[in-house]
């Protein structure tokens, strides 16, 4: 995707007798995509702007807006007392359905993006409009909602689960009671997996919110239905709600996703202590063993022997970097197989190439390949992306 320029204009439509406000921002061109960014509980479009605009200069129609009551200071008409997580479904689909009215987007192009709360409106909203929805980007989804009503332990708030009061206090906002009922019943894996297009879901592993076995039991929920369309990033030491570390790599993954490229290979890299360095006068060499293993819904496997990265620097040249390893496993139908792995960066990003004796993994001897890398504490975590679509 290339960046391009981006306008911005505020923007007003309707749900019933209430007026939902927000942001457009809007690449260049005609017949762009849509994109709508779902903010989360408390929050409003202020926080998820930022995301509008990148989607925007990646060519997107894209809009970000406030719940009707769901904010502690939002722009949209409602009060907090008659919110709920599927009376903000409503307001979603009246931002859809206003999108893909607008002159110059494309309405048969939809992708839908959510944080927290927006999450699991997001979710929901694409299981109503199934394959309308073309793709689905979860940030920290807030899926605990249901088994948080369930408790009577909603972040500030607590009440009787059973029979829940008028005015639910505890927060900077009042809630209703049909805050926690209207979802206190709901299986919310079994809905969500209605919605058969691809998933990007991208979690903190230090979340204290919404703990991370939510988006590891989305992903089961969602391949259940339509094997390997669901991408799970999870991000080392990453809260609820990115930092800017974060944000950087779960953009990565979102840029990725949007092209249409599926994450086959996630290798959790741990670097050895040995290392070995050469220099001349022209450049430095360090060289780093490594071993590893992956484990996606098309691979699992291990790291052999031998593996290493040879990293060179070159006075008034830049550098080259190249990683070469072979990965023992199974793939996706079971079968053993090995995939050898070349990773190559000469100073404008890393380009994998994959070799691999797989018959079922055999389109990626030939597969246009994208490489994205997380630094953690203990080594990397290197990513790799395939144009599976």
């Amino acid at each position: 995707m290339k960046n391009v320029n981006v306008t911005a204009r505020e923007f007003e439509c309707r749900r019933g007798e209430l007026t939902i406000r927000g942001i457009e921002y809007r690449g260049e061109g005609e017949r762009l995509p849509i994109a709508v960014v779902s903010h989360g509980f408390l929050a409003n479009y202020f926080t998820t702007r930022g995301y509008a605009a990148r989607l925007a200069e990646w060519g997107y129609a894209a809009y970000c807006f406030d719940f009707c009551g769901g904010c502690v200071a939002g722009h949209s008409d409602g009060r907090t007392e008659d919110m709920t997580v599927l009376t903000e479904v409503e307001d979603l689909l009246a931002v859809i359905g206003f999108a893909r009215n607008v002159q110059g987007n494309d309405p048969g192009r939809v992708t839908l993006m959510g944080c927290s709360q927006g999450g699991l409106v997001s979710a929901l909203a694409a299981a109503k409009l199934g394959r309308e929805v073309e793709r689905l980007v979860l940030f920290y989804p807030a899926l605990c909602i249901p088994d948080d009503a369930r408790a009577g332990k909603m972040m500030f708030y607590r009440f009787d689960p059973s029979d829940p009061p008028e005015r639910i206090t505890g927060g900077p906002i009042t809630l209703g009671r049909l805050y926690p009922l209207t979802v206190r019943d709901m299986d919310v894996m079994k809905e969500i997996s209605r919605y058969t297009g691809p998933v990007l879901i991208v979690h903190g592993d230090s979340d204290g919110i919404v703990a991370p076995r939510y988006a590891v039991d989305a992903v089961e929920a969602y391949n259940s239905t339509a094997p390997r369309r669901c991408q799970l990033v999870m991000i080392e030491g990453a809260a609820h709600g990115f930092d800017r570390r974060a944000d950087g790599i779960a953009l990565d993954a979102v840029r990725l996703f949007l092209e249409g490229f599926g994450m086959v290979l996630e290798v959790d890299v741990e670097l050895s202590e040995r290392q070995g360095f050469s220099w001349t006068p022209v450049e430095r060499t360090r060289i780093l063993p490594f071993t590893g293993k992956t484990e996606t819904p098309w691979f699992r496997g291990a790291v052999l022997p031998g593996a290493k990265d040879v990293q060179t620097r070159r006075v008034c040249r830049g550098h080259y970097f190249r990683a070469e390893y072979g990965i023992s496993g199974t793939d996706y139908t079971g079968e053993a197989c090995r995939i050898h792995v070349v990773n190559e960066d000469t100073g404008g990003g890393w380009e994998p190439t994959l070799l691999t004796d797989s018959a079922a993994l055999n389109f990626l001897n030939t597969a246009d390949a994208a490489t994205a890398v997380e630094p953690r504490k203990k080594g990397l975590m290197v990513r790799i992306f395939v144009k599976t679509e």
